[in-house]
C-alpha cells in the first residue's frame, strides 16, 4: 500500500512540478525555486505520514489515532521550521510566498490521495 501510495504522491509531485515550471515567466526564478521547494517538502511529508500510518494499521485503533495526531504534528513542524527559516533567513532564491501556497496546495491534494487509501485500506480489513 505505502509504495503505491508514494508512487502516487510522485507522480502527482512530478506533474505539478512540470506546471511550476512551465509558470516561470509568470513566478520569477524566486516564485519557481520556492513553489519546487514547498511541492518537495509536501511530498515528504505526504510520504512520511502515510508510513507512520501504514505501520499502525495492524495494531488497533488507539495507535491508529495516535499516528494521525503524530503524522498532522510532523508535518506541521516540519512545514512550519522551513517557512520560519526561509522567512527569517530571507533568501533571495526563494519566494516565501510561493513555498507557502504551494505547501498548501500540495498538502490539500496529497491529503485527499491519503484518505482516499486509508479508505480503501480500511474497507479491505472489515470485507
Amino acid at each position: 500500500m505505502i509504495l503505491r501510495y508514494a508512487l502516487a504522491v510522485v507522480l502527482f509531485a512530478a506533474a505539478g512540478s512540470a506546471l511550476i515550471a512551465a509558470s516561470a515567466g509568470r513566478l520569477g526564478e524566486a516564485g519557481v525555486r520556492g513553489a519546487l521547494l514547498g511541492a518537495a517538502l509536501a511530498s515528504l511529508g505526504a510520504i512520511g505520514g502515510m508510513a507512520v500510518l501504514a505501520r499502525s494499521f495492524e495494531r488497533g485503533p488507539r495507535q491508529f489515532f495516535g499516528a494521525v495526531v503524530l503524522g498532522i504534528l510532523g508535518r506541521m513542524v516540519l512545514f512550519g521550521a522551513v517557512l520560519v527559516y526561509v522567512g527569517l533567513r530571507r533568501p533571495p532564491d526563494y519566494s516565501l510566498t510561493a513555498v507557502a501556497l504551494s505547501i498548501v496546495g500540495f498538502f490539500f491534494v496529497f491529503q485527499a490521495l491519503e484518505v482516499r487509501f486509508v479508505l480503501k485500506r480500511s474497507k479491505g480489513m472489515t470485507s
